[in-house]
């Protein structure tokens, strides 16, 4: 009999590639999982879900849980899909000399209406470079294809955008990448698999079965290219060009951002401090506070060779 787990995510997009991977593979069903996903057009019914009970799984960012912690809700990460921050600054002209202290006396899109990671961590690594925050202006808390509009009408210096459209951008020669997250800002758990104490304490071990799945793959997109995708990343996005898509998905697999589930001590520090810094979070909170690390070890250890 299969155990059913509904993941209700923030989004539908080709960084979370790895899920959709153990489904078309049949890795879930393979570990007795009844796999569904959904992503509501509100970011926040997640968190309905998941107390209701429609999802046993929320996908999104490890902020939600660390901002609730001792605050009315208690989560815990327990395997992270973005090992990295899948998100690129794109501006008008092509630059091959990036520096972040070039947006001093800018003004930078940042969209917030999905989450609030793409202005804050944008902000975390430019004042680790040294950037007087007081010189740059941000327009914040719109979604982000409105921004992405209002910055092709001419708003704006430079957006924050992911990864997947602004190479779309760039290839229609609308945008430039200026940096990409994922090759600048280390390790980062941009995207994590969160839930409730009891569904990590089910005696059937739901979300270490889901984990194993998860593992197998990694494992998978690290030893194929994504040409082998095509047929995937079509049926998911058809409304990107395969042609251009594929291409894209090779480059983030060899920036490192599907390396691991097991969430980084390294990356949850530095993200938690920039949290904390930005007034989101009293202090950092420890890890193990927040992060259930035995379902993402134990399935690195019994499927990975």
């Amino acid at each position: 009999m299969m155990d059913r787990l509904h993941v209700s995510a923030t989004s539908h997009w080709p960084n979370y590639l790895p899920e959709y991977v153990a489904r078309e593979f049949g890795f879930y069903e393979e570990e007795g999982i009844d796999f569904s996903r959904s992503a509501p057009d509100d970011w926040t019914r997640v968190l309905a879900d998941l107390e209701e009970g429609q999802a046993q799984v929320v996908l999104g960012g490890l902020w939600v849980p660390a901002m609730y912690h001792g605050r009315g809700r208690e989560y815990r990460a327990f395997a992270q899909l973005n090992h990295r921050n899948p998100k690129a600054l794109v501006v008008r002209e092509p630059v091959s000399d990036f520096e972040w202290t070039d947006l001093e006396g800018r003004i930078v899109l940042a969209p917030g209406a999905g989450g609030t990671a793409p202005y804050v961590h944008t902000a975390g690594l430019m004042r680790r470079a040294g950037v007087d925050m007081s010189k740059v202006r941000f327009v914040r808390d719109l979604s982000g294809s409105m921004l992405t509009e209002l910055f092709l009408g001419g708003m704006g210096d430079a957006l924050v955008t992911d990864a997947v459209n602004a190479a779309f951008l760039e290839h229609r020669g609308l945008a430039h990448v200026a940096v990409r997250y994922d090759r600048v800002g280390g390790l980062m758990p941009n995207s994590v698999y969160y839930t409730t104490q009891e569904v990590l304490d089910r005696d059937d071990e739901l979300v270490f079965r889901f984990c194993r799945a998860l593992q197998r793959s990694i494992d998978w997109l690290k030893a194929h290219n994504a040409d082998e995708l095509a047929g995937l990343l079509a049926r998911e996005w058809p409304s990107l060009d395969t042609k251009v898509l594929v291409p894209v998905v090779d480059d983030l697999r060899a920036s490192g951002i599907w390396d691991d589930i097991r969430v980084s001590e390294d990356g949850y520090t530095e993200w938690l401090r920039i949290l904390a810094e930005d007034g989101l979070l009293d202090a950092p909170i420890p890890y193990a506070d927040l992060i259930d690390a035995r379902p993402a070890g134990q399935a690195a250890a019994e499927v990975t060779p």
